[in-house]
């Protein structure tokens, strides 16, 4: 009798496992999120552009160009390989002089609306995603922002400065960037990397990557859907 109970209680647990509903199933199985990185270019495309997207395209990681008007007239075939291979397209303006870019409101808006309009020519997309020459602060005062916002554009910045400006060397930049991510990875910040579209940078690229695949980061894009992170309002991605 007490072998027939036991055996009666082995088929009903087994029969409570196998009808246990998918959603109790999936709390026992709960993954950990995958990190999500944002890379992105400034000031291109230049003569590197390709070194870069060739990095990018072998480690399978995805970025976002925000490109100058007249460099993407010089590069046009590279633009179109960017949204081939799903990138991000966005615009830092036309003439990157900062005399010139902020003189007023509303020639900030003019040179981002030249720029975005000669990438919907060239890409047959179109962005609405903006990168102000030095960044927003300080110069993208309340004035600036609010005719930014009328044209409807969403302006980035970011949180992680890889200093590739400034270094103009490989190794540091790829030494100093990883510090700065794994600040970030300690605060369950995503990164938002500036890099800039330079030789010196191509050669720091494969190093980054290679750390930020090897710590299980997800390479995203940014998106017109997006909500805007910059200096003025500054959020957890």
């Amino acid at each position: 009798m007490k072998r027939k109970i036991g055996f009666t209680f082995l088929i009903l647990c087994f029969l409570s496992s196998y009808f246990l509903p998918q959603h109790l199933h999936a709390k026992a199985v709960k993954k950990t999120p995958k990190r999500v990185v944002y890379l992105t270019f400034d000031d291109g495309p230049n003569s590197s552009v390709e070194r870069i997207l060739s990095i990018l395209d072998k480690y399978h990681a995805k970025a976002t160009f925000f490109m100058l008007n007249n460099n993407m007239k010089l590069h046009k075939k590279s633009v179109k390989k960017m949204v081939n291979k799903g990138h991000g397209i966005a615009c830092h303006g036309v003439t990157h002089d900062k005399n010139k870019f902020y003189k007023t409101p509303y020639t900030a808006a003019k040179e981002m609306k030249t720029c975005l309009n000669t990438l919907t020519q060239i890409t047959n997309k179109k962005s609405i995603i903006i990168r102000v020459p030095y960044g927003s602060k300080p110069y993208m005062k309340a004035p600036y922002r609010k005719v930014m916002n009328q044209y409807g554009y969403k302006m980035w910045d970011w949180n992680v400065d890889s200093l590739d400006w400034k270094f103009l060397n490989g190794p540091k930049t790829a030494q100093y960037t990883i510090k700065q991510i794994k600040i970030l990875k300690n605060k369950g910040i995503s990164p938002l990397i500036l890099f800039h579209d330079k030789p010196t940078t191509a050669d720091a690229l494969p190093t980054v990557l290679k750390y930020l695949k090897a710590n299980g980061y997800d390479f995203k894009v940014l998106t017109n859907s997006m909500k805007p992170y910059n200096f003025w309002n500054p959020r957890k991605l």
